[in-house]
């Protein structure tokens, strides 16, 4: 018996056509979506001219503007992507809830001790504003959550960052600051270079789930792989480049066989070794000639941490302060303490320069429970994802896990309301609320 032509494989398996049709009137949502979040945040979180600023940040006076909530435009672009959000929870008929219950009550409790923060925040009003923002987030998260599968959501990753990033590259050879000749230079495009770094780190993971999972354009997405990679290391983010070489090398063993994880560790030690004897035979010191490079040629912040040896004890002060509860969401920052602080150490600081520190400021060890509980669970579902439906699409979630917990010990990016931490809440959310299964499998027929 011959196989049956398509049209007929649609009408004895309805689900396959319903999925077919599905993908097809997603096209267009994905285009949709992606420009208006692309605008949304490149208008709330970019600036052309960044790469001229000192030191690609704020000064004290303006990051005080930034804490009393921003200008009009952009609590207008918040609420616009909320009813985005619902009205992609709406359309999005055809997918049912699939709750991970623990996951799902682990992001609920994160949200839970936030709201109920306010209750005994040391700012209400600062309190209350960043409560709608993360509300707007949520919904717009949970809305894309619903309509697109782990793979629209790595195409939209691509569609967003990728032409944010060349916005960046373009605003900087305008400018005249794109000097990746010289020592001193660090690519930041249109944001600090440590955020772009969190960019490029999204791009890289979503590009690489698309480039191993896709039948058409695999070239493409392996050069804007390599792309972003190469202008990862440009950013000279330490931190950063560190962790996502750790999320790398996470993803390389999830989704690869053994057979070949055996013959590149094979290679790996054979390169090392002749590697280790090239570097004795031309009588390279390693501790001394390889220090400024694994340093990303940054050594001389090094001792300190870039500041951050000073700024962990003052922040330590107001914590142990308020241990359990902490100070309420996103309300240390206000103007007041900016003030205080960025005079105690004399340059500009809005955030504690560590993940785990700023969430403990916010809501304390309660809150930093929840929230470590979720990234775990999250974590494991992520690795199940990619292990059970072989879907290399899952990539994202699992590398920007990795990075989130390693970059957060010297960085708060990944805990702020940012486009990366965004991203990566739609699939926390997608793997929560829409768990995605495994297609069943066709019946089998005898061809003669």
């Amino acid at each position: 018996m011959s196989t049956p032509p398509l049209a007929t494989w649609q009408s004895l398996s309805p689900p396959i056509a319903a999925a077919q049709s599905a993908r097809g009137s997603s096209r267009w949502a994905l285009a949709l979506v992606a420009v208006l979040i692309g605008l949304a945040f490149f208008f709330t979180e970019h600036a052309l001219d960044i790469s001229l600023a000192d030191a690609y940040t704020q000064t004290a006076d303006e990051m005080e503007v930034t804490a009393l909530g921003g200008n009009g435009l952009r609590r207008i672009i918040f609420l616009g992507i909320a009813g985005l959000g619902l009205w992609l929870v709406a359309t999005a008929r055809n997918q049912p809830l699939r709750v991970h219950w623990p996951l799902a009550g682990a992001i609920g409790g994160y949200l839970a001790i936030s709201v109920a923060s306010y209750l005994w925040s040391v700012d209400r009003g600062l309190c209350l504003r960043r409560l709608i923002v993360i509300a707007c987030c949520t919904l717009a998260a949970l809305g894309i959550a619903r309509r697109f599968t782990m793979r629209e959501l790595c195409l939209l990753v691509v569609a967003t960052i990728g032409p944010l990033t060349l916005i960046g590259v373009l605003a900087e050879l305008r400018l005249g600051t794109f000097r990746p000749w010289s020592g001193d230079y660090r690519f930041s495009g249109s944001v600090h270079p440590n955020t772009q770094g969190m960019y490029l780190t999204t791009l890289a993971l979503a590009s690489l789930g698309l480039a191993r999972s896709a039948l058409r354009g695999r070239t493409l997405f392996w050069t804007i792989f390599a792309a972003s990679f190469v202008l990862l290391i440009l950013t000279k983010s330490r931190t950063g480049t560190a962790a996502t070489m750790v999320a790398f090398g996470v993803v390389f063993l999830l989704q690869t066989s053994a057979s070949f994880k055996l013959t590149v560790g094979i290679l790996l030690a054979g390169a090392s070794v002749l590697a280790a004897w090239l570097v004795m035979l031309c009588g390279i010191d390693p501790l001394v000639d390889f220090y400024d490079a694994l340093l990303l040629g940054r050594a001389e912040e090094s001792d300190t941490l870039s500041g951050r040896a000073f700024i962990w004890p003052a922040v330590g002060h107001y914590i142990a302060q308020r241990p359990w509860l902490g100070y309420g969401y996103e309300s240390f920052w206000n103007p007041g303490q900016i003030d205080v602080i960025s005079d105690q150490l004399g340059w500009g600081l809005r955030e504690a320069h560590n993940g785990y520190l700023d969430v403990l400021l916010s809501t304390g060890i309660v809150g930093l429970t929840c929230a470590v509980a979720a990234i775990s669970l999250g974590f494991v579902a992520a690795v199940r994802g990619s292990v059970s439906l072989r879907d290399p699409a899952y990539a994202l979630p699992v590398g920007l896990l990795v990075f989130g917990v390693l970059s957060s010990c010297m960085e708060s990016g990944m805990v702020n309301v940012m486009f990366p931490p965004f991203l990566l809440a739609c699939s926390l959310l997608r793997m929560a609320l829409f768990a995605e299964q495994a297609a069943p499998s066709l019946p089998r027929t005898n061809d003669r």
